[in-house]
Formats: structure tokens, C-alpha cells, sequence
């Protein structure tokens, strides 16, 4: 008796096993398939690797990007440049900066081509870095009456998105001359045509703001251009 048992036992556990599992071309498919269950894999498998390559020879004069252009800061004293996935999907972005801290350019490379990624950049009357959040920031706080953020996001095509934009703004907007507070999440691009479109804050909530994307990325490796 005790053997029927354990034969008994044997059978069925090499038929789960049989039925939960098989080996084709020493891949384990689970289930039982006959054939592997067909995977998409991301776009991202098939990226450029030699996005570096063209980026350093694009950086030294050498290549030209999508618009048949040579780099504009060839040359140029106190320049460095980061290659760095900004976007995660394994291609390094070129970010290039003047005089140690302004972000002057973000290029992609993508469909074999070097391109802007477009981000918002308000000019050079404030602060433009890469945050912990790795999204790029641009805030004008420079000009009197007025302090705004814009915080892009480069999306899986290589394109800049706004995803924020908080406003600190007096004299023009607050008639008492008190400052006001505005945020707006994914504005549209000509947000800066619909302040008025923007949502009331409190100073705490902007402050708020201020402190959440204002957070450097301090790992970013920048290299003095020659």
C-alpha cells in the first residue's frame, strides 16, 4: 500500500510539472505553450548606443544636427557639457552649460538624428538647472514684480513637455501691491499668454513649490569642454 501511494504521488507531480512548464530552445515558458508567448518589447531596445559618439563629435564641429547646423558653442570659453538620460529610456541627452551653472542646451538623439528637446527656458535673468526629479528647471527671478518657474519633462520622443509653472507676481496683477500666487500643472505652451488661466495659491503652497523642484541633481558629471 505504502508503494501504490508514493507511485501514486510520483505521477501526479511529474504531471503538474508537465502541464505547468516546458523548455523550447532551453527557455522555460510557463503554462505549458507550445510555442513562447510573443513579447513587444519598448522602443527603447533598438536606441542608438553610439548616441555618445555622435554627440562628441557634434560638441568638437564635427557633425551637424537635424537642421544641418554645427554646434554654436564651438569655441566658447567656459562651456561643459553632461551626457546624461534625463528620460530614462537609455540614451544619454547632451546638456550643455556656460560659466557653471546656466543650461544653455539640451539635445536628443533620436531616429539617428541630434536635436533640441525644446525646453522652456525663460532667459538669463534667473536659475536654470537639472533637479532631483530630473526634469529641467527655468526660473525668471530676476526682473522686479515678479518670480516664475517652468518645469519640463522630456518625454519618450525626445520632446520637452511642461508639466509646472508657479508664479510669484505683484505691482501689475495686485492692485494692492501685495504679491500674489498662481500654479498651473501641465499648462499649455502659450501659458505665459493665460496667466489668467492660472490657479490661486498661498505663499506657504508656493514656497512649498519653490522647495519641491528647486532640489539640484548634484550626480550629473559635467566636463569642461577644450
Amino acid at each position: 500500500m505504502k508503494k501504490i501511494l508514493v507511485m501514486t504521488a510520483l505521477i501526479i507531480a511529474i504531471g503538474i510539472t508537465a502541464c505547468g512548464t516546458k523548455k523550447i530552445n532551453n527557455t522555460e515558458i510557463i503554462g505549458g505553450a507550445d510555442e513562447p508567448t510573443s513579447i513587444t518589447l519598448p522602443s527603447t531596445v533598438s536606441k542608438e548606443t553610439n548616441a555618445d559618439k555622435h554627440f562628441l563629435e557634434y560638441i568638437k564641429g564635427n557633425e551637424t544636427d537635424a537642421n544641418g547646423d554645427t554646434f554654436w558653442a564651438v569655441g566658447e570659453l567656459d562651456m561643459e557639457y553632461a551626457l546624461y538620460d534625463m528620460n530614462g529610456d537609455g540614451i544619454n541627452e547632451l546638456i550643455v552649460r556656460s560659466y557653471g551653472s546656466w543650461i544653455c542646451d539640451i539635445m536628443e538623439f533620436k531616429d539617428n538624428k541630434i536635436q533640441s528637446a525644446n525646453v522652456e527656458n525663460l532667459g538669463s535673468s534667473g536659475v536654470t538647472f537639472i533637479n532631483d526629479k530630473n526634469q529641467f528647471v527655468s526660473g525668471d527671478t530676476g526682473h522686479e514684480g515678479r518670480a516664475i518657474y517652468v518645469v519640463s519633462e522630456i518625454n519618450d520622443q525626445g520632446k520637452a513637455d511642461i508639466v509646472m509653472s508657479f508664479v510669484k507676481y505683484w505691482d501689475d496683477w495686485a492692485e494692492s501691491g501685495s504679491p500674489e500666487f498662481y500654479k498651473k500643472e501641465n499648462p499649455s505652451q502659450d501659458y505665459l499668454e493665460n496667466i489668467d488661466k492660472f490657479d490661486t495659491i498661498t505663499e506657504a503652497e508656493y514656497e512649498a513649490l519653490v522647495e519641491e523642484y528647486s532640489k539640484e541633481n548634484t550626480t550629473i558629471e559635467w566636463i569642461k569642454m577644450d
